[in-house]
This record gives C-alpha cells, structure tokens and sequence, in this order.
C-alpha cells in the first residue's frame, strides 16, 4: 500500500530532501488523543520526542482515560503494545524516527509475522532535511518513508487537509490486523499549555553544578557524554579535546566507553550518562561487569526525565541505579543527592579502581546552551578525539 499524506496525496509527493517541509495545518494534542480513543486506543506507550510533547503532557495528565507507559527503548515500547494488543486492548506506540533502528526487530519478528495491529505515531526528525547541528538525523530522516515502502506498512504523512480521513484510513489497517505507522513532520501536532509538567523532584544538585564539579576532578582522563543537554553542558563548561559529545545512538555511550577503555587501558575513560539513556539500554552495565575495566568510570545523572525533549518523565522511580551496578560487577558503586556530597563521591570515583559507578539524583537545570555540533563537526569531534588518544599515547 502506498503511503498517503492526509490530504490523499501520494506521500512520494512530498517534499524531498532539501525542499521546503512547512506545514500549513497543526492538529492539537487533545484532537490527536481523542482520535486514537475512536480507533479504541487504550493504552499508549513509547520513548519521547519534542515534536510529540503535547500529547504527551495531556497523556502524563490522564487525558481521554488512557494509560501511559515511558518505555525504555522504542522496540520494548512495540513489545508492550503488542501484549496489550494480544490481551485484548488496542495499543499505540510514540517514537522518533532517531530510534526507527531499535523498532525494526520487534517490528518484522513479532507484529510482521504474528499480524498483531499496530499503530506508531513516529516523529519524522531531519526530514525533509536535517537542521544546522543535527547531522545525527540526517540519515534516518532520508529512509523513513523508504523502509516502511520496503517492508510493506501503510503510512500517512500528517500535513494539509481533513484528519478525519486519516483516521478512518488508519482503522482499516488495523482491523485488517497490520502495522500502520502515521508520521509527524515538525509543527504539525500542537502543544499542551494547559497541562503543566508532572512535578519533579525538589532537592538535589542541579545539571549544571553536577558537570562543574565532575570537571574539576576529571583531570587528564577522557570523558564521554550522553546525548542531549548534558552533552550540551560539558560543551558549554568545559570544551577540550578529550571530550567525546554524543548526539543520538541515545543509551550507547557507555558501550562506546568501554570499547575505548578496554582498548587502552593505560588511560582513564569517564562516561557522564543520564537516567533514560541509561535505561535504554540496560544491559550495557552487565557488559561492562563482566569485563572488568580498571579505567572505567560511569556517572549517572538521574534528574528523573527527558529534558531536552520536554521534561517527560522516566519510568525509573523504582530503579536504583547503583545496586544495579554493583550486582552487574561494577567493583565500587557510589551514590548521592546532595551538592555537598558531589565533589566527595566524584573524587573518590576518579581514585579508585575500576568499574566504578557513580548515580548522582538531582533537579533538570536551566538553559543548556548551544549544541557541540553547533561549532564542531561531529566527524571533527572525533578526530581530535582519536588525536587526544594518540597524544596521551605518546605521552603528551
């Protein structure tokens, strides 16, 4: 089936990459919402997107009577919807298309062949090209519409015209008990003022006061950063060579680290990660237990969301993250929620023998600032990353 924009135009006919993408109509959130309940949509699940904020927040609010579950990485959030979808309730998934890559696998060995329906609202970053500072999203934002093509799932592209044809659309495919995706360019689904984000916690260092005092004890060791404002705010603190700033590949800098620790274990590698990359992809720690590195340090800033998608809360308020570490191998495993404590642990982090964890609790902090791509290259950071290396090597 080809894949349609809401007006019925065919969705080849939509902007290619590099042409204008403005959209002359917005759905608001609680429209949004209020059509997935007509489909018989009970329960949504999924990781966040800023393009997806509002209905998020209406969601977080208990908009429409449905249930939200923040999932840990885009392919458990299909896995959960499709249970639910097998227990009896309809079931939507949230995603961006940054994590198109972590769908694929539930999406062609579980809904594919098991013919579960399936409905994914996905975010269409760097289409119909990437913005200035986000070439990490330049390539999924070319192939989207293509692997969907490629493996035969309805999608509609939200943009001009009635909505009302969407959706009936939409609930043909999915009684017909297939996948169908509805793609969301920049703009197109409104905010929700109206619903305020859940509060948070109230005490604790904030993430500025977290990367100043990690960068006063982090010496000449190598540091690796998380995607989003953390990586915003060591840029913006602290640039130099031996940083590496990941943007996207989100949950994975840990097992970047550990590649490069194990690779040269004569240096220091710190890894300053946060709680949702952290949880995305777990099983990262257990990797890292089993091998061991002497030059590891992994700090976890767990301010309990998403920030620079919206604040979205995690699903980790049961999660400690430090007795996680510690029965995965982790040779010390620290924590703290205290200013006065930050410099203590990090300290004692950077001069102990590793695998060593630090789980610090604290508040999302104010603005992050400019992104590292903004004024580096991604290729560039990591060429002089590898120079940095070398010259460490070389004993410089």
């Amino acid at each position: 089936m080809t894949g349609r924009s809401v007006n019925g135009v065919d969705r080849q006919a939509a902007p290619p990459n590099g042409a204008s993408g403005a959209q002359s109509q917005v759905i608001s959130a609680r429209e949004l919402l209020h059509g997935f309940t007509q489909l018989g949509i009970r329960l949504i699940t999924g990781v966040p997107c800023s393009f997806l904020s509002g209905p998020i927040r209406l969601l977080e609010a208990g908009c429409e009577g449905l249930t939200y579950v923040p999932a840990v990485n885009e392919g458990s959030a299909l896995a959960i919807a499709a249970g639910s979808q097998l227990a009896g309730d309809p079931a939507a998934v949230l995603a961006q298309n940054s994590g198109f890559g972590n769908l694929i696998n539930p999406l062609t060995s579980l809904v594919l062949p098991y013919q579960i329906p399936a409905l994914v609202l996905m975010s269409l970053r760097g289409w119909p090209a990437a913005g200035p500072g986000e070439q990490q999203h330049r390539w999924m934002g070319k192939v989207s519409h293509r692997w969907l093509d490629a493996l035969d799932i309805p999608h509609w592209t939200l943009g001009n015209g009635p909505i009302d044809k969407v959706f009936a659309e939409l609930d043909a495919a999915l009684a017909a008990k297939r996948a169908a995706f509805l793609l969301v360019p920049k703009g197109t689904i409104g905010d929700a003022p109206e619903c305020p984000a859940p509060p948070g916690r109230t005490t604790g260092p904030d993430r500025a006061q977290v990367v100043a005092a990690l960068l006063a004890e982090v010496g000449d060791a190598f540091l690796l950063s998380t995607t989003g404002y953390l990586s915003r705010e060591v840029f913006n603190q602290g640039d130099r060579d031996r940083n590496f700033y990941m943007q996207g590949s989100m949950g994975h800098v840990t097992s970047v680290a550990l590649g490069a620790a194990l690779a040269r274990p004569q240096h220091r590698f710190v890894v300053l990660d946060g709680d949702g990359a952290a949880l995305m992809h777990l099983g990262a720690l257990a990797t890292v237990g089993h091998f061991v590195p002497q030059n590891l340090v992994h700090v976890v800033f767990d301010n309990g969301g998403y920030e620079s998608t919206g604040s979205q809360s995690t699903a980790a308020t049961g999660t400690r993250f430090a007795d996680v570490a510690r029965a995965c191998g982790y040779r010390l495993a620290l924590r703290t929620d205290s200013v006065e404590g930050l410099r203590d642990v990090l300290r004692q982090a950077m001069r102990a023998t590793g695998p060593v964890f630090v789980g610090i609790a604290g508040l999302p902090g104010a603005a992050a600032g400019s992104r590292a791509s903004e004024a580096v290259a991604p290729d560039e950071i990591a060429d002089r990353f590898r120079r940095g290396v070398a010259d460490a090597d070389r004993g410089r």
